[in-house]
This record gives C-alpha cells, structure tokens and sequence, in this order.
C-alpha cells in the first residue's frame, strides 16, 4: 500500500499533477484504508485491504460509480467497488524483472488506458462497464 508521499512523487514524476490535461479531482493513500476479509477464487480467506470510494461519494454527491474510476494495480483494492475499478499493471520508470513489468520505456499500457478514459467520459451507461 502506497504512503502519500509515494503517490506524490509518483503522480509528480509522471506530470499528472501539472499538466493542464489532466483533471485528477482526488487522489486516496493508504491512510484511508480498512481492513476487510474476503474469499478468494480457491475459496481460502483473505484479510487485506480496500479503498473505500462510498468515501467520496457520500460527502460529494456529484460523484458516484457511475463517473468514478478507480485504477490500480491491486485488484483487490476496490474489492467494495468491483464496477468501479480498473486493474492496471504497476507502472515501473525502469525495466524490472518482475514478471509482466515491461518497464517505462515499453510501457504501451497507459496509452489504452486513456483511450479506454476517453471512451468512458463519452459514454451515457456507466454501470457494468467490463
């Protein structure tokens, strides 16, 4: 789970928090994380950690799943907001040797991704968008 302090450097790094084009609204750390135990697919239980967005949606009502996105590389992350989340391979500047990792330089992930953005921000429907 990623400090805010890590999230900022990242987010700065990449020129998200700068950039005229892009328009982040909120950004959560892992200080805003509970615990919760759930099963996973072999049916074993699970005790991790969820990033609650009903935290957002409760004290700004002109948010809600139907115009929220949660990206992140956990998918167990947004296990409380399935329609909401979209899984995305952890962003690396340099080539890792983790498995699916390609690195920064071949990183061809984040421009499907705001393809993907893009699409969504034009489309009426947004529940059970898979």
């Amino acid at each position: 789970q990623t400090s805010w302090r890590w999230l900022e450097v990242k987010l700065t790094e990449l020129g998200m928090l700068t950039h005229p084009g892009y328009k982040i609204t909120f950004v959560l750390d892992k200080t805003s994380m509970f615990q919760i135990v759930s099963t996973n697919k072999s049916g074993k239980s699970l005790t991790h950690y969820v990033k609650p967005l009903q935290i957002i949606w409760s004290k700004f009502p002109q948010w809600s799943s139907k115009n929220t996105v949660h990206l992140d590389d956990l998918k167990r992350n947004f296990a409380l907001n399935m329609s909401s989340g979209l899984k995305c391979t952890g962003y690396y500047r340099k080539k890792r040797k983790k498995r699916n990792s390609a690195g920064g330089v071949n990183d061809t992930e984040l421009l499907g991704l705001g393809r993907f953005c893009e699409l969504l921000a034009t489309t009426e429907v947004k529940d059970n968008f898979d």
